[in-house]
């Protein structure tokens, strides 16, 4: 049997367990004639699974109705998308005239018939004009967005598409505070009213019945096990990885120790280092004593001022929703926080 467990960000495993209510607005708005939104955000933690949720999104649409790309935030994103849509759009021989006119990727592109295309602008707009003729659908794919100056181009073009009636959808993912501050482009209005749906823990019946029909254990063994992992979808996926490679099916001190020694290297190093100082500061606090009033002494802090921290973890996916505590929601969390707190001194 292949290890049904992966530990690699963004790659689908062969062991998954379904968001299905979670997306399925989703699916109904985007199969709607009258869609509720064409665009949608998948936020949450790092590990928690935006990447493949967005990945089930676009493979089933991927149908002849409808062309899906992915597109990179790191580069031109127009550029990107004209040259997707070109390609996978079967439209190639319909957009090239025997006079080359504008150069794209190395290719000469006219429109038969049209006067020549002078911008990657004027070539999107031919080519969702073309689409919605053939009643063709395009979904644009972003994975973990950030606020760059490629992102912002490509969302106030996006609000031209949407103006103009074609048949464009979108979904990204990313994290709370990327979202945020693409959000806060006050000319990006469009963001502040697309749905977000958070990719939160799985569902703990689920993990615990995958863990028993994967390694054939009791109803008792499958729950512990599921409890380990509090439903953090990398958690998920690492415990059973390691207890797949090292033909376990429970979990002792080596166990723990190797899931400790992973968790913080591919995750919890990375969200820590994400936080601001004084939320650093904060969770440190909590790892020793997690109620309020002791983390506000310590901290020098008000309660509305921890209100305020504690709104943002909370957003962030670090701890859970507690108003006299600060309860954190990741396993082994706070005994990674332990351990930074001792080695920092």
């Amino acid at each position: 049997m292949q290890n049904p467990f992966n530990i690699n960000f963004g790659k689908e495993p062969f062991s998954i367990i379904s968001r299905e209510n979670e997306l399925k607005e989703v699916y109904e708005s985007f199969s709607s004639e009258s869609p509720f939104s064409n665009v949608y955000i998948l936020t949450g933690i790092r590990g928690s699974g935006k990447t493949v949720a967005m990945t089930n999104i676009a493979n089933y649409y991927k149908n002849n109705d409808w062309i899906c790309v992915e597109l990179k935030p790191e580069t031109d994103l127009l550029e990107q998308l004209a040259s997707k849509v070109y390609d996978e759009g079967k439209i190639r021989k319909l957009f090239i005239s025997t006079e080359f006119s504008f150069s794209f990727k190395g290719i000469g592109i006219s429109i038969k018939g049209n006067e020549p295309l002078s911008n990657v602008s004027s070539m999107l707009k031919r080519e969702f004009e073309y689409l919605n003729k053939k009643n063709k659908k395009v979904l644009i794919c972003i994975d973990e967005v950030v606020s760059n100056a490629n992102m912002k181009i490509f969302c106030h073009e996006f609000q031209t598409f949407l103006r103009e009636n074609y048949s464009v959808y979108l979904i990204m993912t990313g994290l709370y505070q990327n979202i945020s501050s693409l959000e806060n482009e006050k000319s990006l209005t469009f963001l502040y009213r697309a749905p977000k749906i958070y990719i939160d823990t799985l569902n703990p019946r689920a993990i615990a019945n995958s863990y028993k029909n994967i390694f054939n254990i009791s109803e008792i063994e499958c729950i512990s096990l599921a409890k380990f992992t509090k439903g953090y979808a990398f958690a998920y996926q690492l415990l059973g990885n390691l207890l797949y490679i090292n033909n376990k099916k429970e979990i002792d001190e080596s166990i723990i120790q190797k899931f400790d020694e992973i968790i913080q290297e591919r995750a919890y190093k990375i969200i820590y280092d994400e936080l601001s100082k004084k939320e650093q500061e904060i969770i440190k606090v909590a790892a020793i004593n997690e109620t309020n009033e002791y983390i506000m002494n310590y901290c020098h802090v008000t309660k509305s001022q921890l209100s305020n921290y504690k709104r943002k973890l909370l957003l962030k996916g670090i701890i859970e929703e507690e108003r006299s505590s600060l309860i954190f929601k990741l396993p082994r969390f706070k005994e990674f926080i332990i351990f930074i707190s001792e080695y920092e001194i």
